[in-house]
């Protein structure tokens, strides 16, 4: 499942900040940008 994830990364996907807790829509150059990806989770 999460390998499907990644190949379609293109699109835009939900995510949760979780230091936040802030719900946020990415895409993929975004995501590519994080510098800490482990503070996300991607939801959708």
């Amino acid at each position: 499942m999460i390998k499907e994830l990644f190949s379609s990364i293109d699109e835009d996907f939900v995510v949760v900040d979780l230091t936040t807790k802030m719900i946020q829509s990415m895409n993929s150059r975004d995501w590519s940008r994080l510098r800490d990806k482990k503070n996300f989770m991607i939801i959708k």
